[in-house]
């Protein structure tokens, strides 16, 4: 257990901060990462549950993106043109506490 810890510890000092994983991960989204981007990326998330987290957060959101817009294109959802008053008031309420 000792030695699993020290590696990893050594494998966190010489990865990219969690900044930068975070960046070349929303990259990822438009575009191709280069290999070692790719790698750096991987290696990074196998230690950092947190970055991990992130990553996973950004897929569902892209998932739910496409679902709406899927929905658009064939009719089933009407974009809101405006909220309700109670919905206003609540955010409101939110924004002043």
């Amino acid at each position: 257990m000792k030695l699993k810890n020290e590696m990893l510890n050594w494998l966190g000092r010489r990865l990219p901060a969690c900044k930068e994983v975070t960046r070349l991960a929303s990259e990822a989204m438009e575009h191709k990462l280069s290999l070692r981007q790719r790698l750096t990326v991987k290696l990074h998330l196998m230690i950092c549950s947190l970055c991990l987290r992130y990553v996973r957060q950004l897929e569902i959101m892209r998932e739910v993106a496409h679902q709406h817009t899927t929905a658009m294109k064939a009719g089933a959802a009407k974009p809101s043109s405006h909220l309700s008053r109670d919905a206003r008031e609540r955010m409101k309420r939110a924004l002043q506490a």
